[in-house]
């Protein structure tokens, strides 16, 4: 049951970062083409969640999660470190949804994006389903501070879609990063969190 609580949290939380932030208001959800998510090692696929009405108001609820970088960190045993550049990334905010799970939200200003970045320990992440087009998938690699070299998968949204999706796993974690993207931030970004990994 408190599983079940906290995916729907999450999911809830994530749609209305995702459909909060568009760049097109007139864009509503109830306007998008029935969509499904290609497979992605290592994550499961869900039942898409309609975001709750009012989700706008629970923010202050989740401020009560808001920690520090540091913190996020000592929680999962591991950095995240987005790229430090005040000309790439800002206000990023750091929120441990329980002992396992940290989102973070950033504005990426190369991509002109605000972004998501989910973390599960010994978990798996829900992630929206949006329908991906193939021919589009990356694979980009990274290393670790001790070497070992890790690939983040990248995935472009379909039908004129601008959302990009990077996951890739580390020890016992799975990561991904979704946002607005045509100019590769997002995967650097990635590619910044893993060479920060020890």
């Amino acid at each position: 049951m408190r599983k079940t609580v906290f995916l729907l949290a999450v999911i809830t939380c994530l749609c209305g970062t995702l459909w909060g932030c568009s760049k097109d208001p007139e864009k509503k959800a109830s306007d998008a083409a029935p969509s499904s998510q290609s497979p992605v090692a290592g994550a499961e696929e869900s039942t898409p969640a309609e975001p709750a009405p009012g989700t706008e108001s629970e923010a202050p609820a989740e401020d009560l999660n808001k920690i520090s970088a540091e913190e996020a960190a000592d929680a999962l045993g591991i950095p995240i470190v987005l790229p430090g550049n005040a000309n790439w990334i800002e206000n990023d905010t750091y929120y441990l949804l329980d002992e396992n799970n940290l989102k973070i939200t950033y504005r990426d200003l190369i991509a002109g994006s605000d972004c998501t970045l989910l973390v599960s320990k010994n978990g798996t992440l829900d992630l929206p389903l949006i329908e991906y087009e193939e021919a589009r998938n990356e694979t980009w690699e990274g290393q670790t501070v001790s070497g070992q070299t890790i690939t983040v998968s990248v995935q472009h949204e379909g039908n004129g879609g601008k959302m990009t999706l990077a996951v890739w796993k580390y020890g016992d974690c799975q990561f991904a990063i979704l946002g607005e993207d045509d100019s590769g931030a997002i995967p650097k970004v990635a590619l910044n969190i893993i060479k920060n990994l020890d």
